[in-house]
């Protein structure tokens, strides 16, 4: 799973310009298709996700509150939930017939 970083590009962070011209000129898409990659490399499916909620919502407090996680592996769990969820919805059941 991996969080949709070209998004990323368009939102302001802060009101100190300093700090966005860092971070718009920080390699996003570029480390996002090194990981795309290499994940496909590996045999792996790769699933972008919307990071948007992940890491500031109620939603979030409640899963650091009932699996006692802090705040980064929170965010990490979220957008593996959300990847999976994906996959499920994509992923039509196959059933046998008889």
């Amino acid at each position: 799973m991996f969080e949709d970083l070209t998004k990323i590009k368009t939102r302001r962070f802060t009101s100190n310009s300093s700090v966005n011209r860092k971070i718009a000129k920080f390699p996003k898409r570029q480390m996002l298709r090194h990981g795309v990659i290499k994940t496909l490399k590996l045999g792996f499916t790769v699933v972008l996700v919307n990071p948007r909620g992940t890491s500031n919502s109620l939603t979030h407090r409640q899963v650091m509150r009932e699996n006692g996680l802090d705040r980064h592996i929170a965010s990490a769990y979220m957008i593996a939930y959300r990847g999976l969820k994906k996959l499920k919805k994509q992923q039509p059941s196959i059933t046998p017939t008889v």
